[in-house]
């Protein structure tokens, strides 16, 4: 994976070098523009929020800073029901929940071989998060009274396919890998089984604002 990762971001890294040359020796090409986006995900930990502000770095190439949050689970975690409707996961000690603060390169491919307004793009970029760890035996909200923080950094590499529905709005569609080894303080969801990795596959919808 980490040999993927690097070959993504070598490659985004030539293809932007070549279009910011371009740019610079072509009048015609469009002003560079700021997007914001708003999104959500699915990935092996559920279902999670994103917020991403892309700068336009050349004419198909953006510089993304996107901030995720989601929960973490340990992928045995089984939940159940008592008689009552209450749920309850066996031997679970902890409630996880992650913040991830992702920097990277997001790149249009055969942006002009394309006609119409679906373009394809990869990235690649850099993935640290915070990890906040609450006691599983405690209620939802006074559980945050005993919480305690872990880290992680790794990376990330993924596809997708944004729509541009106009010059103000877009809709995007992403398939990311996250490789973000733990770091910091050992992390457990489960009694006795360590979580090493809190990424995962994430299959991302995005809403894009444009200007």
């Amino acid at each position: 994976m980490r040999v993927i990762l690097i070959s993504i971001i070598l490659v985004l890294s030539i293809n932007l070098s070549a279009e910011a040359q371009g740019y610079q020796n072509n009048d015609t090409q469009q002003m560079l523009r700021n997007r914001w986006a708003i999104g959500m995900f699915y990935s092996d930990n559920g279902f999670g929020v994103s917020g991403t502000y892309s700068s336009r770095l050349a004419r198909t190439s953006d510089l993304n800073i996107k901030l995720s949050i989601s929960g973490v689970t340990d992928n045995t975690e089984v939940e159940h029901y008592d008689y009552y409707g209450n749920s309850y996961v066996n031997n679970k000690v902890n409630r996880l929940y992650m913040a991830t603060l992702s920097f990277g390169i997001k790149h249009n491919i055969f942006f002009d071989d394309i006609e119409g307004n679906f373009k394809p793009l990869i990235k690649a970029g850099l993935a640290p998060s915070l990890i906040l760890i609450t006691p599983y035996n405690r209620s939802f909200f006074q559980s945050f009274q005993y919480s305690q923080t872990s880290f992680g950094i790794g990376g990330y590499a993924g596809i997708g396919l944004e729509y541009y529905e106009s010059n103000s709005i877009g809709l995007g569609i992403t398939l990311e890998y996250y490789y973000i080894p733990v770091v910091g303080p050992d992390v457990y969801s489960l009694q006795d089984k360590k979580i090493s990795n809190v990424g995962g596959v994430q299959i991302g919808f995005n809403f894009m604002f444009l200007n």
